[in-house]
């Protein structure tokens, strides 16, 4: 039956799910104060209320933002939410029992009392978990908690004579719960259907095993699957179930453990992650920690404001909240921060190395190394050529066992007759590369003294382009043989996609400079859709797509051998940009994007300390504020001059070079050298002016009568030395209009 697997019983918590079922949804009782009615319509309605219907946007972790939504639901409705988390947590094996039980504890804490003790429902065998619901389960929790409220609602709205009714027979229970909107495709309701009918349900929180499984068993094409409701799965399955346990009695049959696991799994796959206790290896992500942020929602937000207003430094602060310091670093971002700096050749001879014997290819191919490479060169299907081509090409000529006609040195490998690769005795003479690399390898993490970034960073210009940001086909040098050659290259946007896709447990982020000196609606393509908070992708741990928009790009098929390859915009992805309103207003900005877009304005600083003090006698803050002034009258609020440009000036000959070599120059720029108008925005009533005006006759120039129709005098405009700027040159700007 489906209830039975080897790992251990599951009937500690398959009990415990039938009690709850029995008690909470059938009934209006409690899990853990058992006198009291928890599970009943009006709490549902204050959590809907206060957690559905008061989405909280920032950027804290998802127990933070639930505790301050629920501040006000009374007791009874956080102790509800304490339970109802408790349904949420007890099928993911991939989060340890005693986080769930902490988590659990701590909710019911908000309602100012201590959980009961000694609960049954708390016990390990109950909160172990029976299989991995994936990364998505956790980053998408907020969802998953909303779609169970959803279906409460429906249920309590019924007689309990007809819950009863519904949680007794299948073909009711499906009928009740594929009229629920899903929000999306929701894995609760999976775990919720095998909680109840573990007879004729597989342990599976989604259906892309189910659909992988009736695959190999030639139930049905992926395409004659398409459309099939839940319980055509299930009846499916269980078909498949009834006719192996009649050819192997007595047997004990899971279709995550051989037998039937070997039927539907490819040789090269790790242990699956939907069996019980399965380890993540080094080259898989992590599991996601309370202190990320991954389930929010993503950000797409631009910083316009004029030059100097501190755009780029806003940009570097952002950077610091998506980079690990070394000791931060986990295992899996170690390792593929070390191995994207390395090509193919030199990580099989490390792990040739590391592994200390000859190995056949296929073996190789399933070292976590390998994985971890390929997976960072978002290669699946042809690693086994990869690595048979680079093994090959880099054995001696005189090899006996090797017939390829390409040779390329470094020669570090060899074939022994019976199929296995070793590395020759002078490998490390021979590749310098290799040999660093697997002893940076074998040093681990605590090696490893680099930032991890995980964003990128690109500045837009005029001639910037999609094939640039995205993909195109762009000449490659191809290191070996100096050949150069047409290949279809991903532009940084697609890099930190694919990236952030095989991280779904921190968040990444592309950060884009003068993004609108670009033609934007060229640049992005498809990806104005793409990447809108609504249409972003998120995929299983298989990497099929189960929520968001992908689409395949010019020059992709639609499809490839695996499933579904197209490209969509992560969720964990966030997109920064800045630009520089003097150059183009934001009026003037794409409509498209600004609609997908949040734009935070930048404005020059006057109330900073290094703006709001004194420079021998000279205030920073009323100099630029008046110039500022000025700017606006004749020109408007996009073309003022930032704080920045001042914040470092301490001395009179700074506050003279920053005006000579930066503000005067970008007046200059802004009124196309009309100096009569430079001379306006920095007219002074003391001192020596910045603008000296002299009047220039004709006679003076040509030495001759006035030619008819040109003026006989015209007004010359220089600028004057900056050693004669004083101190009251600069007061002079602002020190009659103060008031």
């Amino acid at each position: 039956m489906a209830r039975q697997i080897n790992h251990h019983a599951l009937d500690p918590l398959l009990n415990a799910a039938r009690h709850w079922i029995d008690t909470c949804l059938v009934g209006d009782g409690s899990l853990f104060a058992v006198e009291r009615q928890l599970w009943t319509a009006a709490n549902v309605e204050i959590l809907f209320r206060d957690f559905v219907g008061q989405p909280d946007a920032s950027c804290d972790g998802f127990f933070v933002k639930l505790e301050r939504q629920l501040e006000r639901s009374g007791p009874a409705a956080q102790q509800f939410a304490a339970e109802l988390m408790w349904a949420l947590f007890i099928f993911p094996s991939n989060v340890g029992a005693e986080h769930k039980r902490e988590h659990i504890q701590a909710m019911w804490a908000w309602s100012g009392e201590a959980m009961p003790e000694g609960s049954p429902w708390l016990a390990p065998q109950v909160l172990r978990g029976v299989g991995s619901a994936g990364q998505a389960y956790n980053n998408y929790r907020w969802k998953e908690m909303a779609y169970v409220l959803a279906l409460l609602r429906s249920l309590k709205a019924k007689p309990e004579a007809d819950r009863r009714a519904i949680f007794a027979n299948y073909a009711l229970f499906t009928q009740w719960i594929d009229g629920v909107d899903r929000i999306g495709e929701r894995q609760f309701r999976h775990m919720l259907r095998f909680y109840a009918f573990p007879d004729q349900v597989e342990r599976m929180s989604s259906n892309a095993d189910r659909r992988r499984i009736l695959g190999a068993f030639k139930v049905a094409t992926d395409s004659e699957m398409n459309g099939w409701t839940d319980r055509q799965f299930d009846e499916a399955l269980l078909a498949i179930r009834r006719k192996e346990e009649a050819a192997q009695p007595g047997q004990i049959l899971d279709f995550y453990e051989t037998p039937l696991a070997e039927r539907w799994k490819s040789e090269s796959e790790e242990k699956d992650e939907g069996s019980l206790g399965a380890a993540a290896n080094v080259h898989e992500p992590v599991p996601l920690a309370e202190g990320e942020r991954a389930d929010r929602a993503p950000v797409n937000l631009i910083a316009y404001g004029p030059p100097g207003t501190g755009k780029t430094h806003w940009l570097r602060q952002k950077m610091a909240g998506y980079t690990d310091k070394p000791q931060e670093a986990d295992a899996a971002s170690w390792l593929r921060e070390v191995l994207s700096g390395h090509g193919w050749r030199a990580v099989i001879a490390a792990v040739l190395a590391d592994l200390k014997r000859p190995i056949k290819v296929p073996e190789l191919r399933d070292h976590p190394w390998i994985q971890a490479k390929a997976a960072s060169r978002n290669r699946s299907g042809n690693v086994l050529a990869t690595l048979w081509g680079y093994l090959q090409e880099h054995t001696p000529q005189a090899s006996e066992t090797v017939n390829a006609s390409t040779r390329r040195p470094p020669f570090i490998f060899e074939k022994r007759a019976s199929g296995e690769w070793l590395l020759l005795s002078d490998w490390q003479d021979q590749d310098e590369e290799a040999r660093d690399l697997w002893h940076q390898l074998k040093g681990g993490t605590k090696s490893w003294s680099e930032e991890v970034r995980r964003y990128t960073m690109v500045t837009f210009h005029p001639s910037f382009t999609y094939e640039d940001f995205v993909q195109g086909i762009r000449p490659v040098r191809v290191e070996e043989d100096n050949r150069t050659e047409f290949q279809l290259v991903d532009g940084k946007f697609k890099q930190i996609c694919d990236r952030a896709r095989r991280d779904p447990g921190k968040r990444y982020a592309i950060f884009i400079d003068e993004i609108n000196r670009a033609n934007i609606a060229k640049v992005f393509g498809e990806l104005i859709t793409l990447i809108e908070q609504d249409k972003r992708v998120v995929y299983d741990a298989r990497g099929h797509l189960i929520e968001g928009l992908a689409v395949a790009l010019p020059g992709q098929a639609e499809l490839d051998e695996q499933g579904d390859q197209r490209f969509g915009v992560p969720r964990n992805l966030d997109i920064f940009g800045t630009m520089n309103t003097a150059d183009r207003s934001i009026a003037l900005l794409d409509i498209a994007l600004r609609r997908r877009f949040r734009f935070e304005a930048m404005q020059p600083r006057y109330d900073l300390p290094e703006m709001h003090r004194e420079v021998e006698g000279v205030h920073l803050g009323k100099l630029l504020k008046q110039i500022n002034l000025r700017l606006a009258y004749v020109l408007d609020l996009d073309h003022c001059i930032g704080h920045a440009y001042l914040m470092k000036v301490q001395s009179l000959t700074d506050l003279r070079q920053a005006f000579h070599q930066q503000l005067i120059p970008l007046l200059q720029e802004y009124f196309f050298d009309d100096f009569s108008r430079v001379d306006l925005v920095l007219s002074t009533s003391t001192g020596a002016p910045f603008v000296m005006q002299s009047a220039l006759r004709f006679g003076q120039v040509f030495g001759k009568a006035r030619a008819d129709g040109v003026a006989p005098e015209r007004s010359q405009f220089q600028l004057t030395a900056p050693e004669s700027w004083t101190a009251d040159t600069f007061r002079g700007v602002y020190s009659d209009l103060e008031d």
